[in-house]
């Protein structure tokens, strides 16, 4: 092997171990709140309910197979998770169908409270973004959304709880959304497109708020894929006198699949697998500010600086019996010039294959053998 190959595999092998480190580099910081990153395996999926505990605290499902912990696709440790909802995946006395994980109460946000929140998402390539209105099937153009992915949902601390969340995250056939929510209509007042959306790619969400029901006090903020893509909202994003808590999954109309579903002319809507959905999850941890719940980026390493051929002097002769060639004690060995740190981490392989090169050109200058 080349002395550059040398190098340049021990700089690729250092930058990968620099990434892997600067990727939990935050896991100590006082400001994490908590993670849900589901690197306890198929464990981290409920039981997780005590202040201070990471991971799930509770599933709403009603099949094993809804949700799943997987090693593939990850983007992100060991383990990610697969969220899968079709028609029939109605939890409990609810009406919609859902495929759900819960954090612990700790995690639900009071009146005021200032929290960062980091997770990624992917929507496989078969993503299907909308269906058919159940309601409105004569209307081609009214279509039901496929479901949130993200949402925070409200808490009436011992009351009545009614209406929809205050904030779901979600995406059509094209474009990640959010939907910020009327109390009183359970519609969205406001739904915002955020970014474009790309199948099979892990999307990267950064998520800041303020929660608060005033709203002149409350706001929002969103990166995706390091783009600022919702700049400062300031608005309300909670419902007076109740707590917001987020609920991670796929949550859509539970209609949507129903095998009895006909349109006016009298064809089915839907087939009788349930018009399944699946997506993927992963990395979720929330924090007090945004270097608590983004990693450090790794230092770059910078490119060694390869070793020239040595130049031949005037009468074409090499440089004297036994003298390292300049660059290499210069460049690689520490020198005064050259890339000091690629060079001390390489120059214990270097070592032997000078000696070696000056051997031989000692043993080319000795007098043969009479």
């Amino acid at each position: 092997m080349k002395l550059s190959q040398i190098a340049a595999a021990a700089v690729v092998f250092l930058a990968g171990s620099a990434s892997e480190a600067g990727q939990f580099a935050n896991a100590d910081s006082p400001d994490v709140l908590w993670r849900g990153d589901f690197e306890d395996g198929a464990t981290s999926l409920s039981g997780h309910c005590v202040v201070g505990q990471n991971q799930w605290c509770g599933e709403q499902i009603v099949r094993s197979q809804q949700i799943q912990v997987v090693t593939d696709p990850v983007v992100e440790g060991r383990y990610a998770a697969r969220f899968e909802v079709k028609y029939g995946d109605v939890y409990g006395s609810y009406s919609d169908s859902r495929s759900l994980l819960s954090p612990p109460l700790s995690l639900w946000e009071d009146e005021g409270n200032d929290r960062w929140y980091r997770w990624q998402a992917l929507w496989p390539q078969d993503w299907v973004g909308d269906y058919p209105k159940w309601d409105e099937l004569g209307n081609p153009s009214s279509r039901s959304p496929a479901g949130s992915i993200v949402e925070w949902h409200h808490d009436a601390n011992g009351g009545v709880e009614t209406g929809s969340a205050p904030l779901y995250i979600g995406a059509n056939n094209t474009t990640i959304t959010m939907c910020l929510v009327d109390q009183a209509t359970s519609a969205c007042k406001e739904t915002m497109s955020l970014a474009t959306l790309q199948r099979g790619h892990w999307h990267d969400f950064v998520m800041h708020a303020k929660w608060s029901s005033d709203p002149s006090v409350g706001f929002l903020e969103m990166w995706i894929d390091g783009v600022n893509v919702l700049p400062h909202k300031v608005g309300a994003n909670k419902y007076p006198g109740m707590r917001n808590y987020m609920i991670i999954g796929l949550y859509r109309s539970g209609h949507i699949g129903d095998p009895n579903l006909r349109y006016p002319d009298g064809r089915y809507v839907y087939g009788s697998d349930g018009a399944p959905g699946v997506a993927y999850l992963d990395g979720f941890i929330v924090g007090r500010s945004r270097e608590s719940v983004q990693p450090t980026p790794p230092t770059p390493t910078p490119t060694p600086t390869p070793t020239p051929t040595p130049t031949p002097t005037s009468g074409g002769s090499t440089p004297a019996t036994g003298a390292a060639p300049p660059a290499a004690t210069s460049g690689l060995l520490g020198g005064g010039g050259g890339c000091s740190s690629s060079g001390g981490q390489t120059a214990w392989l270097l070592l032997p294959l000078v000696g070696l090169l000056a051997l031989r050109r000692r043993q080319s200058r000795l007098p043969k053998a009479a």
